[in-house]
Order: C-alpha cells, then structure tokens, then sequence
C-alpha cells in the first residue's frame, strides 16, 4: 500500500486563541459539548505534568507500521499536533525518543495515539507531550503505507484534521473545529459561572444546594 498524503486546508487558530485555550482543562471543554467529547480513559499522558494544546494533523498507521508517523512528523507545522489512529494495538511501540527529538526541535505540540510507544524517560526528559494506550519496547516495521490528514478514530472519537486537541492528566478532549468558536464563548461564560460557585462555597450552602440538585426524599 502506498503512502497518502491528502491534501487539507482547514483554519488556523491564532497563537493568542491558542494561548487562551491552553489554560482551559479538559474536564471544562468536555462539560461545555454536552459533557462529551472525551477520548477513552485509557489514552493518559507519559507523565502527569505533560498538556497538549493545538490543532490536530490526523495520521491513519498499518498495523505495526510507523512509518506515517514519520512523515507526520516531518509535515506537521509547529505547534500542531500528530494524531494517530494505530488500532489499540499496544503489542508494538509506534513513536521512540528519537522521533520524540525530532518533534521538539521541530516545534510540534505533541503526539496522542491509540497504541503503544517506547523510550518514555528519553521523551519525559524532553518534555515532549505524549498521551498514549501503553507502552513496550517492541519496535514496528516500516514501509507498508498509511495516510495522513484524513478524519480518523481515536480514543473512541472521530478527529479531523485541524481538530483542536486539548490534554492534561485527565486525558484528551477533541474540540472540532467548527464548534471552536460557539464552545470558546461557553468556556469563557462557564468561568465566571465557577467564580460565583466559589463565592457561595464561602457561606452555609452545600454542593447540592449551589447546583440546584434536587432535594432528597427521607425514608424511614
């Protein structure tokens, strides 16, 4: 199979959209999509502190091939992201330390992967942002095809390329880019929402009662 690179022009968002968006966590943009959005609970990052935060360059793998990866890499403009489709397969690691060099002096913003990788010390001393299935030191074969920018599946959700793609120690949450503008105003209004929870937290109510849950029923 060869190698297919697809032509996609999609929006930028600005360094200073992104800049915002950086601070906002993923459990806050999953809320403002109907509390959706998440990728599966099993795709975490290599170490606690890693965040990811930019626009989404979509990579379809062979099974047990790295090798679009590679091109990903190559192809993807600083800050983006390379978001790979690799089938859960956890048996074979399809991203090493060095491809995480190669990512940090390109300027990319990180890899997330339904699969495995190997060398994590080498990419947490990086500092290069890695959410993963798993992990092994069984390395993959090369040159059997794969494509890159199309819409693919991760994690349990579709991603497009120039997806914004949000990570932190909670896991990974998708915003498409055609909702970014419309869930961008709601996480800036949900804000000021939590800054008055916070206020009212100071006085006698509880939890239940500043968010209006409904009232129990006692039984004896």
């Amino acid at each position: 199979m060869a190698y297919n690179i697809y032509k996609s022009q999609f929006r930028q968002l600005s360094p200073e959209r992104l800049e915002v968006w950086s601070k906002v966590n993923t459990a806050s943009a999953s809320d403002m999509m109907n509390r959706g959005q998440a990728m599966g609970h099993d795709i975490k990052p290599l170490d606690r502190s890693m965040r990811i935060c930019g626009q989404a360059r979509t990579v379809r793998a062979i099974h047990a091939d790295n090798s679009i990866i590679h091109y990903a890499n190559s192809y993807a403009r600083p800050g983006e992201v390379v978001v790979a489709e690799a089938g859960g397969n956890c048996e074979v690691a399809m991203f090493g330390g060095v491809t995480a060099l190669e990512g940090i002096k390109r300027g990319l913003g990180g890899l997330v992967i339904d699969g495995a990788v190997r060398d994590i010390k080498e990419a947490i001393d990086l500092g290069y942002p890695i959410f993963c299935k798993g992990v092994t030191p069984k390395g993959p074969h090369k040159a059997f095809g794969g494509e890159m920018d199309i819409p693919i599946a991760c994690g349990g959700l579709a991603v497009k390329p120039g997806d914004l793609i949000l990570g932190d120690m909670d896991g990974i949450t998708v915003v498409p880019l055609e909702w970014e503008e419309e869930i961008f105003a709601k996480v800036q209004e949900f804000r000021k929402t939590e800054d008055y929870w916070l206020t009212i937290f100071e006085g006698p109510k509880s939890l239940y009662e500043v968010l209006n849950i409904p009232e129990p029923t006692f039984i004896d």
